[in-house]
């Protein structure tokens, strides 16, 4: 049960880098993170990349140094190891309750590829307009395909079928271990696609309405669910163009 640190031996940016990960849960990580000033920025699913000139800011915290080799065997051990291909960034990583009572780690993927179609169960829409307004969609509402102004708390993003749109990103669920300590293979875990589109393309399924708000108030308009970090991510990056 500790904050872990490997030496700085990963070049990038003209500086060496140390990883900061936790073999007991991501809440301790961030915990520590925060304690010792490093941003948010830095986290990539399950560890922070920090550069070499913090190592002595980290050590005097109560991290321990330990070699690359062993810090990547206690991650592992752990479960918090987030799966990460070239060309991607996880952006956040949760561990959640399942209805069934099952748990599965979710991840939060900025990526320019789609995810496998054959594990792919949906796709979400991010779409911009002129104004810098973001498409969102609110169920049950009078008025089905009106782009009016929307009450907090009830919005979500536009769907859209499989294949359409630019790929920004995807959500991953992977179920945890069985009890028997198996992993379960990649045909078990389910992506759901994040794409961009224009407004225009949008279309509202039966009983929909699509509403244009303010990108800064609809984090707020969708009730600040898990999934929004990937949302920020994507128009942090200036990302959603059709």
């Amino acid at each position: 049960m500790a904050v872990l640190v490997d030496p700085p031996r990963w070049p990038a940016h003209g500086r060496q880098w140390s990883h900061l990960v936790s073999d007991t849960s991501l809440e301790e990580l961030h915990a520590f993170a925060a304690g010792v000033g490093i941003p948010r920025r830095g986290f990539e699913g399950d560890h922070y990349d920090v550069p070499g000139d913090r190592l002595a800011d980290l050590l005097a915290a109560g991290a321990c140094l330990v070699p690359a080799g062993e810090l990547l065997r206690r991650l592992v051990a752990s479960g918090l190891r987030v799966p990460k291909q070239r060309g991607q960034q996880v952006v956040a990583s949760r561990l959640e309750l399942r209805p069934d009572g099952t748990q599965a780690h979710v991840d939060l993927v900025v990526c320019s590829s789609p995810p496998p179609p054959g594990t792919t169960r949906g796709t979400r829409v991010l779409a911009l307009d002129g104004e810098g307004r973001l498409l969102l969609r609110r169920s049950g509402a009078a008025g089905a395909g009106t782009r009016g102004p929307a009450p907090a708390g009830l919005c979500s993003l536009p769907h859209a079928p499989l294949g359409m749109g630019r790929p920004l990103g995807f959500s991953r669920l992977r179920p945890c271990a069985d009890g028997g300590g198996g992993r379960p293979p990649a045909s078990r875990w389910r992506h759901l696609a994040l794409v961009a589109l224009a407004p225009a393309d949008a279309v509202a399924a039966a009983g929909e309405e699509l509403v244009l708000l303010p990108a800064t108030s609809a984090a707020r308009a969708c009730g600040a669910p898990t999934w929004w970090p990937l949302v920020e991510a994507c128009l942090e990056a200036a990302t959603v163009r059709p």
